[in-house]
């Protein structure tokens, strides 16, 4: 055989060598098998993809749709989700797509069997409305909502890569959170007063249909407009349900904590806010927490516990250039004074996590990362 023909069937085994190769990883790829984990996120990735080039049918504004896991291997946005799974699985379920403000959340929702185990995706409210308690630290039924309250909660929630706790369930089951961890000062606000001839801010949250400085600032956290980066992504504005803010006023000698005094003027369509202030005393599980002036309030109250000031919402409605801030306890500070703006927002109540809700295992959000990613 001389060296040419050797030559050419050296390069026609080759070629055959390499497409069995692209067949055996084709194959294995196709036939990979996921953990019920994985295949949340897989229903999560592929249904974004599909809808990217079907936004007609996507849900009209701040609604929701449900697509069955059935629906989505019709279509074929997914394939056989029992033979993804192996083990001789039976799954059920679908996936939520909700839209908040034009943008979308997807939630799967999973219930599958096989031989090994079974599985049931893992909902936020329900997850949390296991443990309502009537002493002690953890989650109280008051009124038509859920506080957690006391200085060692199960409340930690990591969301678009941020550390937050959870302060409530709201009346419609939406989970309200506050940023737990730290960013730089800012001020509430340093417009000229003339009540009192000084730059040293006016308390009211919108002033004749202008914003507040920290009201500007949490619009740009929003829009991703802040001048200090990015701070919440697409995927994490789909969960932020739009809300009314409580921007009512509160004296220090106020006693009634339910919510009434700062809901007495409210603002509507707001995606995110700031901590009201009888939100801080409710955490409070000490009897002798009345009024703003309380220093008692600061006891078995895990809102008392950030390391640094940060704002409330609340102005003082006695001095309309003071607003309350929180350091271990109530102050009453000048609004162009300097503390955190710790983001307050409401995620859908569709929302499913892994985790248990401890400081070492905190809840995240089904198909985001478990990683706490730092503020620029």
């Amino acid at each position: 055989m001389d060296e040419k023909l050797k030559k050419i069937i050296y390069i026609v085994l080759g070629a055959f060598a390499l497409l069995f190769l692209f067949l055996f990883v084709i194959s294995s790829c196709s036939n990979k098998t996921y953990s019920f984990k994985e295949l949340e996120l897989e229903l999560v990735e592929k249904s974004q993809l599909y809808f990217k080039n079907h936004k007609d049918e996507l849900p009209p504004l701040n609604t929701l749709s449900t697509i069955s896991i059935e629906d989505l291997s019709y279509r074929g946005i997914i394939g056989n989700i029992n033979k993804m799974i192996g083990n001789d699985a039976n799954c059920s379920g679908y996936i939520t797509i909700e839209n908040n403000n034009n943008y979308y959340m997807y939630s799967p929702q999973l219930n599958c069997v096989n031989t090994k185990e079974s599985y049931e995706s893992k909902n936020l409210v329900n997850t949390l409305l296991e443990n309502v308690v009537t002493s002690g630290n953890g989650l109280y039924n008051l009124g038509n909502s859920y506080y957690f309250r006391g200085d060692n909660v199960d409340n930690y929630l990591i969301f678009d890569g941020l550390l937050w706790r959870i302060t409530k369930i709201n009346d419609d089951n939406s989970i309200r959170l506050i940023e737990a961890g730290s960013r730089e000062p800012v001020i509430w606000d340093d417009r000229y007063n003339p009540e009192i001839n000084s730059t040293t801010g006016n308390n009211d949250y919108v002033h004749d249909n202008i914003n507040s400085r920290i009201k500007d600032t949490l619009d740009a956290i929003y829009d991703n407009t802040y001048e200090k980066k990015d701070i919440l992504s697409d995927n994490a504005k789909g969960y932020i349900k739009v809300t009314s803010l409580c921007i009512g006023k509160r004296s220090l000698e106020d006693n009634i904590n339910d919510g009434s005094i700062e809901c007495s003027e409210s603002l509507d369509n707001q995606y995110v806010g700031l901590l009201q202030l009888n939100e801080y005393m409710l955490a409070s599980l000490d009897n002798n927490c009345s009024n703003a002036e309380s220093i008692a309030c600061s006891n078995y109250n895990y809102l008392a516990d950030f390391d640094n000031s940060y704002w409330t919402i609340t102005g003082n409605s006695e001095n309309n250039s003071q607003v309350y801030k929180i350091y271990n306890t109530v102050v009453s500070s000048l609004a162009n004074s300097s503390g955190m703006a710790k983001m307050v927002i409401n995620i859908s109540e569709n929302s499913n996590v892994s985790g248990s809700g401890t400081e070492d295992d905190p809840y995240v959000i089904t198909g985001m990362s478990k990683e706490i990613r730092k503020i620029k």
